[in-house]
């Protein structure tokens, strides 16, 4: 009878020793896991202003996991969050040199960096964090500037800020200052026609017009008017009722 208990109280204390110990690797096992979600500085380019460099600034989309806290082997390449100068389609068809995020699914740039070479004084583009897909140079402008596309929010859902989201035109002058808002939150802009004898563009952007958080070229389109001398809020060409006075009934 006692060797029978003795037995039994053994047999419980070896279950119970395996299980603390599948614990406890378990436990380390989580431990080993750890996400790396640095803040990313791209490299410095020139984008034709004299003394002027910008630094894309941004995050991997998808951070790089590794364990027992050793990262793994990695090409640094890989990782570098930047814009292709003139990537075979153009955003702005107007431009010279357009700059575009081309990894857009994968790296989200989040601001710009601009460094004065001649002062060594570096300053950021906005306060916020947005995210820029594409901006381009325009110093043939009466009043030169630059312009941005840009994404305020991800309207999907998809945790992607990318082409698919409302893209905001926004301008600046050369050196990144006086950043204006061109077109609405809810729009997403796609084109814009320049006029230069009246020295105007005409910006055309997609309404979601069936609230389905896409936006399609099977969607209401819309246009407004910007004076290059006096960048702000695109002006509505067409009224609401003037709209809906053409729609089908």
């Amino acid at each position: 009878m006692v060797m029978k208990t003795l037995l039994v109280v053994l047999a419980t204390t070896i279950i119970l020793f395996s299980v603390s110990c599948s614990n406890e690797k378990t436990k380390e096992k989580k431990k080993a896991i750890v996400k790396q979600e640095s803040l990313i500085i791209g490299d410095p380019f020139n984008y034709g202003i004299e003394n002027m460099l910008i630094f894309p600034i941004g995050t991997n989309y998808q951070p790089m996991v590794y364990e027992n806290e050793k990262p793994t082997d990695y090409n640094l390449n890989e990782i570098t969050v930047g814009f292709t100068a003139n990537a075979g389609t153009f955003n702005d068809r107007w431009a010279e040199e357009e700059y575009i995020n081309t990894n857009e699914n994968e790296f989200d740039i989040q601001n710009i960096l601009f460094y004065d070479l001649e002062t060594t004084k570096s300053y950021k583009l906005f306060s916020d964090t947005m995210h820029i897909l594409s901006f381009s140079v325009h110093s043939e402008f009466s009043n030169p500037m630059i312009v941005y596309r840009i994404v305020k929010t991800d309207n999907n859902k998809d945790s992607l800020y990318n082409s698919k989201d409302p893209v905001i035109l926004y301008v600046s002058d050369l050196y990144g200052k006086n950043m204006v808002q061109i077109s609405p939150d809810d729009e997403k802009f796609i084109d814009y026609f320049y006029y230069p004898e009246k020295n105007i563009i005409l910006i055309k952007t997609i309404v979601d017009s069936n609230k389905d958080k896409n936006f399609l070229f099977s969607d209401e389109t819309n246009f407004r008017e910007m004076k290059i001398n006096e960048p702000g809020p695109g002006r509505e060409l067409f009224t609401n009722s003037m709209k809906d006075s053409l729609r089908i009934k």
